[in-house]
Parts: C-alpha cells; structure tokens; sequence
C-alpha cells in the first residue's frame, strides 16, 4: 500500500512539473512579442507605467512582482529582465 501511495506521489509531482515547463514556455513565447523598451514606453519619460504595459497584454500581479522598489513603474532593467 506505501509504494502505491508514493508512486501515485511521484506520478503527480511529474505531472505538476510538466504542466510548468508548459506554462512556462507559452509565456516565454508571448514575451518574445513584446515590443522593445523604448516602444513600449508610449510617452518618452524612460519608465513604464502599468498603464503603458496593460496596452502590451501584461497583467497587474506581473507587473507588480516587476516593481521591485514598489514606486508604480517600471525600469528599462525592470522590462527587459523580468518582463521580457
């Protein structure tokens, strides 16, 4: 019963881990997409707003986890390294 119970264990932590490096590879694909720094940024100023990156598809919790000194904005560092 203990080896049913921790091949069943393992089959879904492969599972798991394959629907992941799905995921993750569709995304790395739509980030392929994205525009480069200087277009994206639609007014000049050298930041990206959340405004300025909803337009390109990206989603508020990805933006946010990008924002990592939390002042709304994003870098050119912040775009091309974590968002792109």
């Amino acid at each position: 019963m203990r080896i049913t119970r921790g091949i069943a264990l393992i089959t879904l932590c492969l599972m798991a881990g394959g629907a992941l490096a799905a995921q993750q590879q569709e995304d790395s694909g739509a980030a392929d997409k994205l525009p480069g720094f200087k277009e994206a940024d639609s007014n000049g100023d050298g930041q990206l707003t959340f405004k300025e990156v909803k337009e390109l598809g990206i989603k508020k919790k990805t933006f946010k986890e990008e924002d990592l000194d939390n002042d709304g904005k994003l870098s050119k560092y912040d775009y091309k390294y974590g968002i792109k």
